[in-house]
Parts: structure tokens; sequence; C-alpha cells
């Protein structure tokens, strides 16, 4: 269930490339209208923020995950993204469970990414342009491509912003036009639909357990 879906080569993309990516060199800010370039800026300075701990050799691993756990929640809508991924389960869900699958949820995201740092080897990542979509929440797609820089092919990624409370924060991110919580969501509600809401609390529980045994 879960174990498999970490073998998708969506969320492989995302594993591999998120620090990548999110942590690339921006190279071109396009000149846009004032939301898209707000929403590039965010990108950029969350971009920079991350090189910046990347590049700090001083740090311990520990330091650097907690560090990576800032920027994360700081960059990403994690609740949002959460709840979007069970879908209609959510109304289903107590009061209880709904405060559980949140934690497990956000904590087996940052575990995740956190267990992929220190692979950075000077990628740059090119902003090639922002959208300003036709949404209710006004959500700006900030288009980019990753160059690997070691003769393979650039990796296209589109990351989609919001704001809450005036602040942006991303809210999917689509690498080669597969999205994150997209596919995330028809995995979840696949094993909800086979074992329940608890069914997914424990597949998500023995999963972070197995992040964190393996990261010591």
């Amino acid at each position: 269930m879960i174990a498999d879906m970490m073998d998708r080569r969506w969320l492989q993309g995302i594993l591999a490339g998120f620090v990548f990516t999110i942590f690339g060199a921006l190279l071109t800010v396009q000149a846009t209208a004032a939301e898209e370039q707000q929403a590039e800026g965010f990108i950029q300075e969350l971009a920079f923020s991350g090189i910046t701990m990347l590049e700090n050799s001083s740090v311990s691993p520990a330091e650097r995950e907690l560090e990576f756990r800032k920027l994360v929640k700081k960059g990403f809508a994690l609740e949002a993204i959460g709840k979007f991924v069970v879908g209609r389960y959510w109304r289903d869900m107590s009061a209880d469970q709904q405060d559980e699958y949140l934690e497990l949820f956000s904590e087996w995201l940052l575990k995740t990414y956190a267990n992929r740092l220190g692979g950075y080897s000077g990628q740059k990542l090119l902003v090639l342009k922002s959208m300003e979509t036709d949404s209710r929440y006004k959500d700006v797609i900030v288009s980019t491509q990753l160059d690997l820089a070691n003769g393979q092919p650039p990796i296209n990624a589109d990351w989609r912003v919001r704001k809450f409370n005036n602040e942006f924060k991303i809210i999917d991110v689509s690498i080669e036009g597969a999205s994150m919580v997209g596919t995330q969501r028809r995995e979840f509600e696949s094993v909800i639909r086979k074992v329940g809401v608890d069914g997914l609390l424990n597949e998500l529980r023995d999963r972070l357990a197995v992040l964190v045994a393996n990261s010591g």
C-alpha cells in the first residue's frame, strides 16, 4: 500500500528531485504581473534558503534535518495538502482521527524528504514563466526547469502556490506533468476504500516507524 506508493515514478521524482528542484539556484526570473512576481519571489527565496542550508558543511545531519523541517513547514501548506489527499473521507473522520492523520501525514512527508538530504551538487533551476489561474483562490503556477548538469535531460516542474493569510505556500508540485497531490489522493483514497481510515493510519504509522529506524 503506502510502501508500494514509494516506488511509483512520480514519488521517485519528488523524493530524488525535491531537494534539487526547490533548492536549486534560480538563474532567471521573468518580469510579470504583481501576483506572479510575488509567487516567483517566494520560490526564489525558498530556493536560496535551501542552498544556504545544504552548502553549510559545519552543521550536523540532525541540525540540517531540523532546518529542513523549518523550511518545508514555511514553504508548504501541509495541512491543506493533507486534507486534500484524503478527499471526501476527511469529513468521515472523527476529530481525533483528523488530528492524528494530519500529524502522521506531515511527519511522514517531512521525514521522507529529510532522509534524501545531502545530494546537492550544483544543479541549476530556471524559472521559465508564471501564470495566475482562474481558480477562486487565484493560485499561481510557477513553471521551472531543472538542469541536472550531468548530460541528462532537464526536469520540468510546476509549483502551484496559494496565499494563506497573505503568505504564499506550495500546495502542489507537478513533475513532468504528474501531480504530487493528485496522485497521492488516488492512492490514499484507494487505501481507505480497502482498509478504512484506521487502516490508513496504521499504514502511516508503520511507514513512519521504518523511516525513523532507517535514519537512526
